[in-house]
């Protein structure tokens, strides 16, 4: 800010200033105390305004899609006036599903969904921004692009953190750094300030009685404060670092390198995990696809056929965790393509496998969250092998953004379809449709039978009396979480509106919410 003319000056942010010495000191200015105080009440109504130390717990909802949408107006508002805004179709892209992702929260109330919907929205929104400032230099949907992206976005939490304490070191006059100044001053006034309140409790009774409460209430408590506390801190300068590095000139990002490691050492990798999974697909074949019974099957072949599908997904991802940086690196070498076409076609046999294995476990047991997320994966796994087929067949294919785009999508998707509707509506279909007797009432409450969704699928389960049983199981359960904090009436933050079904949707039969 101009201090003759009080015009914004856009050179502020990108004309650091040396300090005696020789620490370079990047000034705040008006765009950057704004992010760093929507960033302090961003972290502040993370930390305290809804229960995240409680596992049971809904997890952030309307709370966390607004200052989400704040944060990343604010972040393109001040690129904008820093004239770094550069908008492109990709960026715009990425921009629509961090939103529809934000937005998620305040709409639907799964906890589980929320807690793994987390770390995609931090990504996407960071690769989303940093396409719009113009910070990545490749393609951002490309292998390079993203892999560029996680880097610039692990270095923005940590690089900046420091500029809110050099600049009020700045303002304070001392001019000197801040690590050799700020902290050892707190330090130095904690200590002084903790040896005159003992002298003084040594002079007066009513005095030192205030301080003997104090500690004793300080020695009672959890801890959850400080934590809580502790938290916002760190939240708050890994926000304000993110955002401030989007109006910084970009810092370099090295480009993936052949030279870091051999070709041989993919080919051997490959070729021993094509000789594990050629055996476990010759296994598969024979005795699960085939429905052949086994002496080594424990528990039987029901048992058998019902287990291992997350283990099974896990493999698929670390198959593509090895591939794709093997084709990145190599994807000209003959013998690296050919192995990863192999291990491919022998990993989509384990992937339907896992398909097989979870659509026996679901007709037994129904649908879950996780399930439901698990098919999800398996679907995408699938859908990643035959790109890598296809990659090996013709190298000269773009295929990872459009794979990369086909995962966001899906994704989003998957946020939207309403997953506690889905999984509750299976389960009632289940019970209305069991004639042997095999589905009870008590398996209808899976991983989110607090859910308002279930209250309204209850509803429609066809006998009266199951109805209402149904419906007062789940009040009974939601009433057991009570002790902590109401499981049906959520706080502020953590409502959606998804809650506004609760007593509407469903006929309670005189088991409604509230009673």
């Amino acid at each position: 800010m101009s201090e003759e003319t009080g015009n914004f000056r856009t050179d502020t942010l990108n004309s650091p200033e040396k300090t005696c010495s020789g620490t370079e000191v990047i000034p705040l200015g008006r765009p950057g105390c704004s992010l760093l105080a929507l960033c302090f009440a961003a972290a502040l109504t993370y930390s305290f305004g809804h229960d995240w130390f409680d596992p049971s717990g809904f997890g952030p909802g309307i709370g966390l899609a607004v200052t989400h949408l704040i944060l990343t107006a604010a972040a393109l508002l001040a690129a904008k006036r820093q004239k770094r805004l550069r908008f492109s179709r990709t960026g715009i892209f990425l921009l629509a599903i961090s939103a529809l992702l934000g937005t998620s929260y305040a709409v639907f109330a799964n906890a589980a969904m929320r807690r793994m919907n987390l770390p995609v929205l931090c990504l996407v929104t960071a690769q989303a921004l940093f396409v719009l400032t113009g910070a990545n230099r490749g393609y951002a949907l490309s292998g390079a692009g993203l892999w560029e992206g996680l880097r610039r976005y692990g270095d923005s939490l940590v690089r900046w953190w420091k500029t809110p304490f050099v600049s009020l070191a700045r303002k304070t006059g001392s001019g000197k750094d801040v690590r050799r100044n700020l902290f050892p001053g707190v330090m130095l006034a904690l200590a002084a300030s903790l040896t005159a309140a003992f002298i003084l409790s040594t002079a007066d009774q009513v005095f030192s009685g205030i301080l003997q409460g104090a500690a004793e209430r300080a020695a009672r408590a959890d801890g959850t404060f400080v934590l809580r506390a502790l938290l916002a801190l760190a939240l708050t300068l890994a926000l304000f670092s993110h955002r401030f590095s989007l109006l910084q000139k970009p810092r370099e990002i090295p480009a993936p390198s052949p030279r870091v490691t051999d070709a041989a050492a993919f080919c051997l990798v490959l070729a021993g995990l094509s000789l594990v999974y050629a055996l476990f697909g010759y296994v598969q074949i024979r005795y699960l696809f085939a429905g052949i019974e086994s002496v080594r099957m424990s528990g039987g072949y029901a048992s058998y056929a019902r287990s291992g599908f997350f283990q099974l997904v896990l493999v698929g991802l670390l198959t593509l965790g090895v591939i794709l940086p093997a084709l990145a690196l190599f994807g000209e070498n003959r013998a690296v393509r050919l192995l990863c076409a192999l291990t491919s076609l022998l990993t989509a046999v384990i992937d339907v496998s896992a398909f097989v294995r979870m659509r026996l476990y679901t007709q037994a047991y129904g649908l879950s969250t996780l399930r439901v997320v698990t098919l999800w994966g398996i679907g995408v796994i699938m859908i990643a092998l035959l790109a890598v087929v296809a990659k090996t067949a013709w190298p000269g294919w773009k295929l990872c953004p459009i794979l990369a785009a086909v995962v966001l999508i899906s994704w989003a998707a998957l946020n939207w379809i309403n997953v506690d509707r889905v999984v509750a509506n299976d389960l009632v279909f289940r019970y209305n449709t069991n004639t042997e007797g095999t589905v009870s009432l008590q398996t209808l409450a899976s991983d989110q039978y607090w859910s308002p969704d279930y209250y309204a699928a209850f509803g429609n389960i066809v006998d009266p009396s199951a109805r209402r049983e149904a419906l007062g199981m789940l009040d009974e359960r939601a009433e057991e979480e009570r002790s902590g904090r109401p499981m049906i009436d959520p706080p502020a933050y953590d409502w959606s509106l998804a809650w506004l079904r609760c007593g509407g949707d469903a006929d309670r039969d005189g088991a409604g919410i509230g009673e």
